[in-house]
């Protein structure tokens, strides 16, 4: 079973209600093992390596994706070299000097295809992450958009993302092509990205770092862009000119991102979701935030993917005893949930087939456990649903903080919505909670008695 993926897809009902939007998807791919979308290519570049027998690999690129590629492949058990440029001393504060391939007292001038060939020379698989418009990202990322949108019913009317190197819009609108050919969309959504004027630092610094030369072109005209503020050099390196052919298949409206914007983008996130994301990742955010704010999009139904956004509420799966012990569970849905009147044979029923076939989660804000959450299988397939809510509790002090919701949120994620639960018919708020969340009342459980 793949580690990556499985993020959370939730609706931001707060955000919906201050920007006058009927439906907003946030897709948090900071749930991922380290924290980043990079997660789901590393993963596959990783099993890559593997089956063509490479021992070691040598990535570049930046902190979180080098990360990425080093946590896969500490599982399979796979060396890791990072090749250290000249001004590159964060290589040096951050990662252990053991994985570093000191290339600053070369004679040599290191190229991308260079770095190729040094790999090659030292049987080490070599990736890079201004390098991933590969079959292997496009079909992974492909993956992360399908799961999307048969989570959103295929009815989506706008998806936005962070531009980066723009081999993710290029998955995503291949994904949609896919799906509106196969008529699963009925029109394909308007895709949002960002535009800034520091767009091209990032890439003319690689340039100088890597000393690719520069290629002659005439300058690009932008107009069919609506002055979006990309701004473009005469002189540009293949990545660029990539890049650009990829804005202008795919027909994205880029929008400009100030610092400003970002800032409002994280402020708002945590304020009214309980998500965090990196100022440096809050571009899709701001970006919607942007367009909602000028009126300039339809109430409609809209998704926006997170690179590395996460709940503060973080919620975790516990998937052995080992993790934590049944006495535990029962203490915590004992104590947390009020009134509570099963017997304990009951709840340790209950525990052992979530185990088995179910889920076990547990929520916790700044390490400190808060929440408990147990689905049992219920064994059906359509008679009734298949995951069944048999116990959710909070702490006491956790009330509007969303730790209830973020729970709900994750259960409904892991049973892709297949869920039913049974509450109190006196229980209003609770009642309230649940409705906010998708469930609706459909039947009064009787028991018999004797």
């Amino acid at each position: 079973m793949r580690k990556s993926g499985r993020t959370p897809l939730f609706r931001a009902s707060r955000l919906e209600k201050v920007l006058g939007i009927r439906e907003i998807f946030l897709k948090l791919e900071g749930a991922n093992p380290s924290g980043h979308k990079y997660d789901r290519i590393a993963e596959v570049l990783v099993k890559d390596a593997v089956f063509n027998g490479f021992q070691q690999i040598l990535v570049d690129g930046s902190e979180c994706f080098i990360r990425s590629v080093m946590l896969f492949a500490k599982l399979k058990q796979l060396k890791v070299k990072v090749p250290l440029f000249k001004q590159e001393k964060w290589k040096i504060a951050r990662l252990k000097e053991a994985i570093l391939l000191d290339l600053r007292d070369s004679r040599d001038t290191f190229s991308r295809p260079q770095l190729r060939d040094l790999a090659e020379k030292n049987n080490m698989y070599f990736t890079c992450e201004w390098d991933l418009n590969t079959a292997i990202s496009h079909l992974v990322l492909e993956d992360m958009t399908k799961e999307c949108l048969e989570r959103m019913n295929f009815q989506v009317d706008t998806i936005t993302v962070q531009l980066g190197y723009g081999y993710t819009l290029s998955s995503i609108y291949s994904c949609l092509i896919k799906s509106w050919v196969n008529e699963e969309l009925s029109q394909l959504p308007q895709l949002l990205c960002d535009a800034r004027p520091s767009w091209q630092d990032m890439f003319n610094k690689y340039v100088k770092k890597t000393h690719i030369g520069l290629m002659e072109s005439d300058q690009i005209n932008t107009n069919n862009t609506n002055n979006t503020g990309l701004y473009l050099p005469y002189k540009h390196t293949d990545i660029v000119e990539t890049i650009m052919k990829i804005i202008m298949a795919t027909r994205v409206e880029m929008i400009d991102i100030e610092e400003a914007d970002l800032k409002q983008a994280t402020s708002m996130l945590r304020e009214y979701e309980n998500v965090i994301v990196s100022r440096k990742e809050a571009y899709a955010m701001a970006v919607f935030i942007k367009k909602a704010q000028q009126g300039l999009l339809k109430s409609g139904k809209h998704l926006v993917i997170l690179n590395d956004a996460r709940s503060e509420v973080e919620v975790c799966e516990i998937k052995s005893f080992k993790e934590k012990s049944k006495d535990d569970f029962i203490n915590m849905i004992g104590t947390w949930l009020s009134p509570y009147n099963d017997s304990v044979a009951e709840t340790l029923d209950a525990i052992e087939k979530a185990m088995k076939e179910g889920f076990l989660l547990i929520t916790k804000r700044n390490g400190e456990e808060q929440g408990i959450c147990i689905i049992v299988n219920m064994g059906f397939e359509r008679f009734i649903p298949t995951y069944h809510l048999a116990y959710i509790g909070v702490k006491s002090g956790n009330k509007g903080r969303g730790v209830a919701s973020e729970m709900i949120k994750r259960a409904i994620e892991l049973t892709d919505g297949n869920l039913s639960l049974h509450v109190d018919l006196d229980n209003k708020r609770a009642k309230r909670l649940y409705s906010k969340m998708g469930f609706k009342h459909v039947y009064d459980r009787m028991i018999f008695n004797g």
